[in-house]
């Protein structure tokens, strides 16, 4: 592992990843997480899961306008520019 690889990049959605499909250079994006309860055991993958509460942990690539949301190492979604992150609605 060499010095520009951070903890964020070893969860499977690296800052490259991030950079290239939000089309912005990698020194603006801040890596976050959060934990989400589900009422499935399938969290924010949908489809069969357990009838457990779970709690997933929720991480993103952010230049604070667009994001890359992801979970386990897989994108689960991406918020595109025009998109302001704590809103539900768009800006344009």
């Amino acid at each position: 592992m060499d010095m520009t690889t951070d903890k964020a990049d070893l969860q499977g959605v690296s800052r490259e990843y991030a950079s290239v499909t939000l089309d912005v250079s990698q020194v603006e994006l801040n890596y976050s997480a959060w934990t989400e309860t589900f009422g499935s055991t399938s969290g924010p993958f949908g489809g069969i899961g357990g009838q457990a509460i779970s709690v997933f942990t929720i991480e993103a690539w952010s230049d604070g306008v667009a994001a890359v949301i992801f979970c386990k190492g897989r994108v689960i979604g991406v918020f595109e520019k025009g998109f302001k992150l704590g809103s539900s609605r768009q800006y344009k």
